[in-house]
């Protein structure tokens, strides 16, 4: 009995003090700073965060930037991924920093006036380290990573002609709705994240298993599968490296200004306005718009019947719409960053023009006077070579100082832009899944273009339109016109016929009968 109750008190001395101490927020100046405490690591039991004079110092480093707006512990899988990303993943991490100094300006003030916490921004840097094209092994696409049917429950467009899951604003405002939906079911950032990872069902039952909402607690159970366990710390690290770069090695983002900007004495770039004459400067200013839009008022007239224009331009106080309908203009202009195939980065400021849809790329490019490439890596959602035939109207986006010269060339009547589908002649016996297979492509956008069923017989001698454009002289695989084959094609080798019982035997006794023929 004496040592049955020695054992059972170690057994409890040893429950009491093991465990891990979280952030705390505490009542300060800024309402949403979390004040971190002393984190003890249950490997070492040393403190892997302290705080000295409202500052954080993480393995003896005080860090330079320590205002969180996401609830920050580091024990030893945030330490796992700090030196993960310092270290081995290096080379990934430096690409993720320098894409961010386009895609955080982006996206930072859209949380903001969602009422998001900012740091909310690093969770897209994990999901797709900030990359239009990303695509998981799940089928998960864009920067924030949305699936097919969350993508579509949430407002994004999904199918053969768009993916606005690519669309860095639609996809960010989807996703700011969907972090606000999990976060108001579970009460607990940390545990929305995670939702967001594994899905809502997932955190819901290791709740109800568990009897706990703290998120480090379930991660103790091998419930939720290691990428989960480890979300939440991938985040942690990135929001604390990307914060403090320099500490950490990588270099710092310097802020450049543009050719009417200028550094002011506390860091901030300022807008540079001409004051010299005013008013000369206003009259040039009225008199240029004036002109601009008697020819456009021309071009409406000659170029258009019924008075519908081919492009109009879009104001930008349109634009930052949430899911409600909500206008929240930006304070400024912010460039919308992009990353080609190639993952080459870059921003501009942009604006959005409503074109006719139907409207080809191609046209659309000579007109702005950019490349075909340039406007498809401006509009990533735009998976083929014009925008969507189902629709009257679509909005493209295009930079702010080709304006002017677009919708001057594009609404010219002796501009082409009709858009003529590639015709197919349909011989006996073929159905729309037919033709689509010989062609490689889906049978959707065929049966949206000719208002057919995919599966009913074709009439011999009808012309059918395939969504192709009817030029020759277009390399299609250059345009990307062509369905990559979503499922590779396995070459199954063929089956050996079963031979009958009766032949099998005869076979086998001839065999024999030879054999004693031959003396073997």
């Amino acid at each position: 009995m004496a040592v049955r109750f020695v054992s059972i008190s170690i057994v409890l001395f040893s429950l009491a003090f093991t465990g891990c101490a979280h952030m705390k927020r505490v009542p300060g100046p800024d309402k949403d700073t979390i004040i971190p405490t002393a984190v003890e690591d249950a490997s070492n039991k040393k403190p892997s965060i302290v705080m000295e004079n409202n500052e954080i110092i993480v393995r003896g480093m005080k860090l330079k930037n320590s205002k969180f707006d996401f609830p920050i512990t580091v024990n030893s899988r945030v330490e796992y991924w700090l030196d993960y990303f310092t270290g081995k993943g290096r080379p990934h991490f430096s690409r993720y920093l320098e894409r961010s100094e386009f895609f955080i300006p982006y996206i930072q003030p859209l949380l903001k006036q969602a009422g998001m916490p900012e740091d909310l921004v690093y969770l897209a840097m994990i999901e797709s380290g900030f990359n239009n094209h990303a695509r998981s092994h799940a089928k998960a696409v864009g920067p924030w990573q949305f699936i097919s049917a969350t993508g579509k429950r949430y407002g994004l467009m999904v199918n053969w002609w768009v993916d606005e899951r690519r669309d860095i604003r639609k996809s960010t405002l989807s996703a700011i709705e969907y972090l606000k939906d999990l976060n108001s079911m579970f009460q607990s950032w940390e545990l929305a994240a995670a939702a967001y990872n594994s899905g809502e069902a997932k955190v819901a039952r290791a709740i109800r298993r568990f009897g706990t909402k703290d998120f480090w607690a379930l991660t103790r159970h091998r419930f939720f599968r290691p990428e989960t366990r480890d979300y939440v710390p991938k985040i942690i690290a990135a929001a604390i490296i990307g914060k403090n770069p320099g500490q950490f090695g990588f270099p710092v983002p310097q802020s450049k200004p543009a050719n009417d900007e200028a550094i002011a004495g506390d860091g901030e770039i300022v807008k540079l306005i001409k004051t010299e004459k005013p008013e000369e400067n206003l009259a040039l200013n009225n008199d240029n718009e004036e002109d601009l839009e008697d020819i456009l008022e021309e071009d409406e007239v000659s170029s258009t019947p019924g008075g519908v224009t081919p492009a109009t331009f879009t104001s930008p106080l349109e634009e930052g719409q949430l899911a409600n309908n909500e206008s929240i203009p930006l304070a400024k202009p912010v460039p919308t960053p992009h990353v080609t195939k190639k993952g080459q980065v870059s921003g501009e400021e942009l604006s959005e023009f409503e074109v006719q849809s139907p409207a080809d790329l191609l046209q659309v490019a000579r007109a702005a006077g950019l490349s075909y490439q340039t406007v498809k890596s401006l509009n990533p959602e735009l998976l083929r070579w014009c925008t969507p035939p189902n629709v009257s109207s679509y909005r493209i986006r295009l930079p702010v100082s080709v304006k002017e010269k677009f919708l001057i060339t594009y609404n010219h009547d002796a501009f082409p832009r009709k858009v003529t589908f590639l015709a197919y002649k349909v011989r006996r016996g073929e159905t729309l899944s037919r033709i689509a297979n010989h062609f490689g492509i889906k049978v959707d956008p065929m049966s949206d273009l000719n208002g057919v069923s995919a599966r009913l017989p074709l009439r011999n001698g009808v012309r059918v339109l395939l969504p192709m454009p009817n030029d020759r002289s277009r390399s299609l695989a250059s345009l990307e016109v062509r369905d990559p084959p979503e499922k590779r094609r396995i070459r199954r080798k063929p089956r050996r016929s079963k031979v009958p019982y009766k032949r099998r035997e005869s076979a086998r006794s001839t065999a024999i009968k030879l054999r004693g023929n031959n003396g073997t």
